[in-house]
Parts: C-alpha cells; sequence; structure tokens
C-alpha cells in the first residue's frame, strides 16, 4: 500500500509543470550552442497568445514561478518582465522580413522557473505555428545551470536578466519541434 501511495504521490508531482522542470535534464552546452547558431530563415508576420496574469498561479498561460530553498521555502508566481512578446518572439526566431517563408506565432504556453539551491532556470514553451494555411505544434524545454534569479529577501524574488535566455531559446526550439512535423510532397 505504501508503495502504491508514493507512486501515485510522484505522478502527481510530476504532473505539473513546475516539477517537470524541477526533474528535467539540464539542456547540454553543444544543443544550446545549435540551437542559438542554426537559422529559421522566417519572417513572422504575427504573434498572438501574449497574455499576461493578475492573479499568477501555475495553471497561467505566461508566467514566471521563482522558488527558493533556501533559508525557508518560497515558492510564488509572477508576470515575466517582457513587455512587449510580439517584438520577443521575433527576436528569438531571428524574424527576417522578406524571407520566403511566412509565419505566425500562437503562444499558447511560457512558464518560466528559477531556483536556487540548486541554482538553475528553465522554460516550458508551447507554441502553435502557423505555415501556408497549416497549423503545427511545437513544444520544448531548456533547463540551464545558473542563477536565474536574485533574493533581496527572503519572501521576495527578482528575475536575473540571464534568465530570459532560457525562453529565448525554449521558444527556438519550439519553433523547430513545430515545423520538423511539415510533411514535404
Amino acid at each position: 500500500m505504501i508503495k502504491i501511495s508514493a507512486l501515485l504521490l510522484m505522478l502527481f508531482l510530476y504532473g505539473c509543470t513546475t516539477n517537470q522542470l524541477h526533474f528535467a535534464e539540464y539542456t547540454p552546452d553543444i544543443e544550446l550552442r545549435k540551437i542559438e547558431a542554426t537559422k529559421t530563415h522566417v519572417d513572422i508576420t504575427q504573434v498572438s497568445g501574449a497574455e499576461t496574469c493578475e492573479r499568477c498561479s501555475e495553471s497561467s498561460k505566461i508566467v514566471w514561478h521563482p522558488a527558493n530553498n533556501k533559508g525557508g521555502l518560497y515558492e510564488g508566481f509572477a508576470n515575466i518582465p517582457i513587455e512587449n512578446w510580439s517584438e520577443f518572439t521575433k527576436s528569438s526566431l531571428g524574424s527576417e522580413t522578406g524571407s520566403s517563408t511566412k509565419a505566425k506565432i500562437e503562444l499558447k504556453r511560457i512558464f518560466l522557473k528559477t531556483w536556487q539551491n540548486p541554482q538553475y532556470y528553465a522554460c516550458h514553451t508551447e507554441i502553435l505555428v502557423h505555415i501556408n494555411g497549416q497549423i503545427y505544434q511545437g513544444k520544448a524545454i531548456i533547463k540551464i545551470a545558473g542563477s536565474g534569479q536574485d533574493l533581496p529577501y527572503r519572501n521576495i524574488a527578482t528575475l536575473n536578466p540571464a534568465a530570459l535566455k532560457a525562453i529565448d531559446l525554449s521558444i527556438k526550439s519550439a519553433y523547430f519541434n513545430a515545423t520538423s512535423k511539415i510533411t514535404t510532397h
């Protein structure tokens, strides 16, 4: 009975995004460099779905989850401090005006998590890519070792701008995941 209860608890904990990111493997440096170096050759004509949260929670569409296990457990949820998601997404994808491939990007979920000990920042991204009247779903998780947050007080976290790299690479990786599903006839 104890084994079944432990298994059910593990399945429940793994089901939430914050735990999926916490237990995810770190993204190897070689993979991060490959994502950065690979060109998309796309003209992003529209970005939609950038909804910020007023009462942020685990289920918010675009959210930052700072967590700290140093001097007591603190977990909270906040908006990701990006003012213009359209420009950020276009920049992440290296949008090229005039490219023959035109795409619309729909942000379905961006979940950024930072953790203090061990220090890491991670991002789970889900997008829809609209190309030539077809829709392709893309997903990605990027996890990077390093400080993604600062803790000026025990229950206050501030985002380290370096953590935006995880979002940037996660959006690009999700785009590659989506476009890998395009079949040519």
